[in-house]
């Protein structure tokens, strides 16, 4: 989903820590280096992410340039995946299986011939096709202390935040009630009623 067009719905995350200093141009050596790498046809890897230039999927020269702007770090959150068609996979694989019979003489192939067989055919399809490319974007308020990500599934959410822990060395914590409240400062008093509250379900059984 894309910050700079399109819906403005977005996850809200509380950066946990404070920035370290020369805090800019650390964190630029340190997306340069989980830029995104594409995936390669030959290698084992299914899937990939890293970050990009936000709104630029296939820029991944990553400069201070386009990663800072004014008070605000922008980046895109990029992943790639091989998904070969199933039925496509299939075809191709009875053709490769027909025509090693047809080679060899004989009427089975063995299992183990058979993974070897379909792995050939997953690396030629992969030369042929490219894989399937999504990009989140993210938008940090270095002021605020608060992230924007463009993505409201949770499973974006927490793979997006063990990378951005692993480049910048911060923690990422979800927008709550609780942590709201917190950041906005709580009496001692609101903190010991707050943690006293219970969830009540408002759905009346039948």
């Amino acid at each position: 989903m894309p910050a700079l067009k399109g819906s403005l719905s977005y996850t809200r995350l509380f950066v946990d820590g404070d920035l370290p200093k020369n805090f800019r141009d650390q964190f630029t050596k340190s997306i340069r280096l989980r830029a995104m790498k594409p995936l390669e046809p030959d290698e084992e890897a299914l899937e990939r992410a890293g970050w990009c230039v936000i709104g630029e999927p296939f820029d991944v020269e990553l400069d201070y340039e386009n990663v800072f702007y004014n008070e605000y770090l922008n980046l895109g959150y990029r992943t790639d995946k091989w998904m070969i068609p199933s039925a496509l996979l299939r075809a191709k694989v009875r053709e490769a299986e027909a025509a090693q019979l047809g080679r060899k003489g004989r009427e089975r192939l063995s299992r183990q011939e058979k993974t070897e067989l379909k792995e050939t055919v997953v690396k030629r399809l992969r030369k042929q096709l490219a894989p399937v490319t999504r990009v989140v974007d993210l938008s940090w308020s270095l002021d605020e202390g608060v992230v924007r990500f463009f993505s409201q599934s949770e499973r974006a959410v927490l793979a997006m935040s063990d990378l951005f822990h692993r480049t910048l060395g911060m923690k990422l914590v979800p927008e709550a009630p609780y942590t709201l409240a917190a950041r906005l400062g709580l009496s001692k008093a609101a903190e010991t009623a707050w943690q006293a509250l219970e969830a009540t379900s408002l759905a009346v059984e039948a």
